[in-house]
């Protein structure tokens, strides 16, 4: 962990500022892998990042990434639910596609808006 990164004591805790700043249409982008540090949340061994992804098309995805040593999709599902449990509900016919890179992040992503933006 680098000394600039944003630290917080629990999921929950984290969710607030990461998910303010991912919601705001300000900060949405192209998706991307990599996102500013802004985006990111350290709790205990476990590193977090919120964005919205706006697609080519002007669709819009909410993506929630976690990595951490020895982390399991199963348990990272769990951490999503405690961290955007209350703002994204589960819900019946809403589903959170997940998908595991190179680098060990495990990236949940939904759609955010109904439909597409419009230009």
């Amino acid at each position: 962990m680098r000394a600039d990164e944003t630290k917080a004591d629990s999921m929950e805790e984290a969710s607030g500022p990461l998910l303010e700043r991912a919601l705001d249409p300000r900060h949405w982008g192209m998706p991307s892998r990599t996102r500013l540090k802004e985006n990111r949340c350290v709790v205990g061994t476990i590193e977090v990042c919120a964005s919205v992804d706006v697609t080519p098309t002007l669709e819009t995805f909410i993506r929630v990434s976690f990595r951490g040593p020895g982390l399991s999709p199963m348990r990272a599902a769990e951490l999503l639910e405690q961290f955007a449990g209350k703002r994204f509900p589960t819900a019946p016919n809403v589903e959170w596609f997940v998908e595991i890179d190179g680098r060990q992040w495990i990236h949940f992503s939904r759609r955010y808006t109904r439909g597409t933006l419009l230009a």
